[in-house]
Protein backbone atom coordinates (compact mmCIF):
# COMPACT_ATOMS: atom_id res chain seq x y z
CA UNK A 1 0.00 0.00 0.00
CA UNK A 2 2.65 2.64 0.97
CA UNK A 3 4.88 1.22 -2.18
CA UNK A 4 1.37 2.08 -4.26
CA UNK A 5 1.20 5.70 -2.63
CA UNK A 6 4.79 6.47 -3.34
CA UNK A 7 4.26 5.48 -7.65
CA UNK A 8 0.84 7.49 -7.35
CA UNK A 9 3.07 10.94 -5.61
CA UNK A 10 5.75 10.23 -8.01
CA UNK A 11 2.95 9.97 -11.54
CA UNK A 12 1.71 13.26 -10.00
CA UNK A 13 4.81 15.13 -9.87
CA UNK A 14 5.44 14.34 -12.98
CA UNK A 15 2.65 15.07 -14.53
CA UNK A 16 2.79 18.96 -12.27
CA UNK A 17 6.29 18.93 -13.78
CA UNK A 18 5.22 18.17 -17.73
CA UNK A 19 2.27 21.23 -17.03
CA UNK A 20 4.41 23.84 -15.69
CA UNK A 21 7.07 22.74 -18.17
CA UNK A 22 4.70 24.16 -21.23
CA UNK A 23 3.36 27.08 -18.99
CA UNK A 24 5.69 30.45 -19.08
CA UNK A 25 7.31 31.70 -16.07
CA UNK A 26 5.01 34.65 -16.24
CA UNK A 27 7.40 38.25 -15.73
CA UNK A 28 7.10 41.73 -14.23
CA UNK A 29 4.18 43.68 -14.09
CA UNK A 30 3.53 47.50 -14.13
CA UNK A 31 -0.45 48.78 -14.01
CA UNK A 32 -0.54 53.13 -14.42
CA UNK A 33 -4.73 53.49 -13.93
CA UNK A 34 -6.59 56.45 -13.14
CA UNK A 35 -10.03 55.64 -11.80
CA UNK A 36 -13.11 58.00 -11.84
CA UNK A 37 -16.56 57.37 -10.12
CA UNK A 38 -18.89 58.74 -7.73
CA UNK A 39 -19.47 57.63 -4.32
CA UNK A 40 -22.40 57.41 -1.88
CA UNK A 41 -21.61 58.56 2.07
CA UNK A 42 -23.36 56.21 4.76
CA UNK A 43 -23.16 57.75 8.08
CA UNK A 44 -22.63 54.89 11.18
CA UNK A 45 -25.02 55.16 13.82
CA UNK A 46 -22.24 53.69 16.23
CA UNK A 47 -22.27 56.40 18.64
CA UNK A 48 -25.33 58.61 19.51
CA UNK A 49 -26.21 60.19 16.22
CA UNK A 50 -29.14 63.05 15.97
CA UNK A 51 -30.63 64.23 13.17
CA UNK A 52 -31.32 61.34 11.09
CA UNK A 53 -28.74 61.58 8.38
CA UNK A 54 -29.44 60.85 5.11
CA UNK A 55 -26.76 59.82 2.42
CA UNK A 56 -25.30 61.92 0.08
CA UNK A 57 -23.65 61.95 -3.33
CA UNK A 58 -19.68 62.85 -4.30
CA UNK A 59 -17.38 62.67 -6.94
CA UNK A 60 -13.73 61.02 -7.01
CA UNK A 61 -10.66 61.00 -9.04
CA UNK A 62 -7.45 59.47 -9.36
CA UNK A 63 -4.29 57.81 -10.29
CA UNK A 64 -2.81 54.14 -9.37
CA UNK A 65 0.31 52.43 -10.10
CA UNK A 66 0.41 48.52 -9.34
CA UNK A 67 3.66 47.02 -9.39
CA UNK A 68 4.25 43.03 -8.61
CA UNK A 69 5.28 39.82 -10.53
CA UNK A 70 2.32 37.64 -12.41
CA UNK A 71 2.95 34.20 -11.84
CA UNK A 72 1.95 32.29 -15.28
CA UNK A 73 -0.30 29.40 -14.76
CA UNK A 74 -0.77 28.37 -18.21
CA UNK A 75 -1.49 30.22 -21.49
CA UNK A 76 -3.86 32.44 -21.41
CA UNK A 77 -4.02 31.96 -17.53
CA UNK A 78 -2.06 33.76 -14.31
CA UNK A 79 -2.42 35.17 -11.09
CA UNK A 80 -0.55 38.31 -10.30
CA UNK A 81 0.56 40.03 -7.11
CA UNK A 82 0.56 43.61 -6.62
CA UNK A 83 1.95 46.34 -4.34
CA UNK A 84 -0.76 49.69 -5.11
CA UNK A 85 0.57 53.66 -4.68
CA UNK A 86 -2.10 55.96 -5.54
CA UNK A 87 -3.36 59.60 -4.88
CA UNK A 88 -7.29 59.65 -4.90
CA UNK A 89 -9.37 62.84 -4.52
CA UNK A 90 -12.71 61.99 -3.17
CA UNK A 91 -15.76 63.78 -1.11
CA UNK A 92 -17.76 62.75 1.95
CA UNK A 93 -21.45 65.15 1.73
CA UNK A 94 -24.29 64.13 3.79
CA UNK A 95 -27.00 65.67 5.38
CA UNK A 96 -29.27 66.05 8.78
CA UNK A 97 -32.34 67.62 9.93
CA UNK A 98 -34.22 66.67 6.63
CA UNK A 99 -31.89 68.29 4.99
CA UNK A 100 -31.37 71.77 6.63
CA UNK A 101 -28.32 71.13 7.63
CA UNK A 102 -25.39 69.79 5.25
CA UNK A 103 -21.79 68.65 5.66
CA UNK A 104 -19.43 68.39 2.52
CA UNK A 105 -15.94 66.90 3.03
CA UNK A 106 -13.44 66.87 0.40
CA UNK A 107 -10.03 64.92 0.74
CA UNK A 108 -6.87 64.39 -0.77
CA UNK A 109 -5.22 60.81 0.28
CA UNK A 110 -2.05 58.80 -0.64
CA UNK A 111 -2.76 55.65 0.02
CA UNK A 112 -0.99 52.01 -0.36
CA UNK A 113 -1.84 49.02 -0.56
CA UNK A 114 -1.77 44.96 -1.43
CA UNK A 115 -3.75 43.67 -4.96
CA UNK A 116 -3.85 40.03 -5.97
CA UNK A 117 -5.65 39.50 -8.98
CA UNK A 118 -6.51 36.71 -11.32
CA UNK A 119 -5.67 36.63 -14.67
CA UNK A 120 -7.07 34.81 -17.66
CA UNK A 121 -8.06 35.39 -21.79
CA UNK A 122 -7.28 38.89 -21.40
CA UNK A 123 -9.57 39.54 -18.09
CA UNK A 124 -8.67 40.37 -14.95
CA UNK A 125 -10.57 39.94 -11.87
CA UNK A 126 -9.46 41.33 -8.38
CA UNK A 127 -9.51 42.95 -4.79
CA UNK A 128 -7.38 45.88 -3.85
CA UNK A 129 -7.12 46.98 0.01
CA UNK A 130 -5.26 48.75 2.14
CA UNK A 131 -4.80 52.34 3.79
CA UNK A 132 -5.60 55.82 2.90
CA UNK A 133 -3.21 58.58 4.37
CA UNK A 134 -5.08 62.09 4.22
CA UNK A 135 -2.59 65.06 2.84
CA UNK A 136 -5.34 67.66 2.84
CA UNK A 137 -8.86 68.04 3.74
CA UNK A 138 -11.58 70.51 4.18
CA UNK A 139 -14.70 70.55 5.93
CA UNK A 140 -17.97 72.68 5.40
CA UNK A 141 -21.19 72.59 7.49
CA UNK A 142 -23.92 74.74 6.10
CA UNK A 143 -27.78 75.85 7.18
CA UNK A 144 -30.35 78.24 5.69
CA UNK A 145 -28.56 80.96 7.80
CA UNK A 146 -25.34 79.41 9.08
CA UNK A 147 -21.73 78.29 7.34
CA UNK A 148 -18.68 77.38 8.51
CA UNK A 149 -15.41 75.45 7.38
CA UNK A 150 -14.59 72.89 10.06
CA UNK A 151 -10.55 71.44 11.04
CA UNK A 152 -11.01 68.26 11.69
CA UNK A 153 -8.28 65.57 12.16
CA UNK A 154 -8.09 62.87 9.59
CA UNK A 155 -6.78 59.88 10.72
CA UNK A 156 -5.52 56.72 8.72
CA UNK A 157 -8.42 54.48 7.41
CA UNK A 158 -9.02 51.73 5.38
CA UNK A 159 -10.49 50.96 2.17
CA UNK A 160 -11.17 47.86 0.11
CA UNK A 161 -11.51 47.86 -3.71
CA UNK A 162 -13.08 44.84 -6.51
CA UNK A 163 -11.84 45.59 -9.95
CA UNK A 164 -12.52 43.75 -13.35
CA UNK A 165 -10.59 44.60 -16.08
CA UNK A 166 -9.66 43.82 -19.56
CA UNK A 167 -6.86 44.11 -21.39
CA UNK A 168 -6.20 45.04 -25.42
CA UNK A 169 -2.97 43.93 -26.35
CA UNK A 170 -1.77 45.90 -28.62
CA UNK A 171 2.21 44.50 -28.36
CA UNK A 172 2.97 40.78 -26.21
CA UNK A 173 3.71 43.47 -22.95
CA UNK A 174 1.76 46.28 -23.76
CA UNK A 175 -1.65 46.83 -23.31
CA UNK A 176 -4.39 49.28 -22.33
CA UNK A 177 -6.51 48.80 -19.19
CA UNK A 178 -10.29 49.60 -19.40
CA UNK A 179 -12.28 48.03 -16.36
CA UNK A 180 -14.90 48.87 -13.82
CA UNK A 181 -14.71 48.61 -9.73
CA UNK A 182 -16.99 48.57 -6.88
CA UNK A 183 -15.33 49.28 -3.25
CA UNK A 184 -15.74 50.96 0.06
CA UNK A 185 -13.85 53.73 2.72
CA UNK A 186 -14.28 53.47 5.91
CA UNK A 187 -12.77 54.54 9.20
CA UNK A 188 -13.30 58.77 8.52
CA UNK A 189 -14.86 60.28 11.90
CA UNK A 190 -15.31 63.52 13.72
CA UNK A 191 -12.14 63.95 16.11
CA UNK A 192 -14.22 66.17 18.59
CA UNK A 193 -17.84 67.08 19.36
CA UNK A 194 -19.02 70.33 17.33
CA UNK A 195 -22.07 71.33 19.04
CA UNK A 196 -22.51 74.10 16.67
CA UNK A 197 -22.72 71.63 13.63
CA UNK A 198 -24.48 69.52 15.50
CA UNK A 199 -21.71 66.72 15.14
CA UNK A 200 -20.20 63.95 18.26
CA UNK A 201 -16.68 62.81 18.89
CA UNK A 202 -16.13 59.13 16.94
CA UNK A 203 -19.67 60.16 14.55
CA UNK A 204 -18.11 57.61 11.42
CA UNK A 205 -19.05 57.76 8.03
CA UNK A 206 -17.88 56.34 4.73
CA UNK A 207 -18.14 56.26 1.08
CA UNK A 208 -19.74 53.00 -1.21
CA UNK A 209 -17.84 54.15 -5.07
CA UNK A 210 -18.69 52.70 -8.22
CA UNK A 211 -16.33 53.61 -11.72
CA UNK A 212 -14.73 53.21 -14.32
CA UNK A 213 -10.66 53.19 -14.70
CA UNK A 214 -8.49 53.47 -18.25
CA UNK A 215 -5.05 52.86 -17.74
CA UNK A 216 -1.57 50.77 -19.39
CA UNK A 217 -0.35 47.87 -18.62
CA UNK A 218 3.01 46.67 -19.33
CA UNK A 219 3.49 42.48 -18.60
CA UNK A 220 3.49 39.27 -19.52
CA UNK A 221 0.62 38.38 -22.11
CA UNK A 222 -2.29 35.94 -21.03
Amino acid sequence: MLKLSKIVIIISLLILVQQISYAKIGGFELIVNVPIGAGITLVNKNVSVAGNPKLGGNFQVGVEADIGYMFQIMDNMGVSLLGSLGYDFTGFSYSKNNNTETYKNTVHDIYIGFYPKFNIAGFSIGINTGVKFDVSSKLHYETSSYSENINNEVKPRTYIRGTFDYSIFFRDNMAINVGVYIGYDWGFAWSDTYANADVVKNETFGNLDVGVQVGYRFGPKF
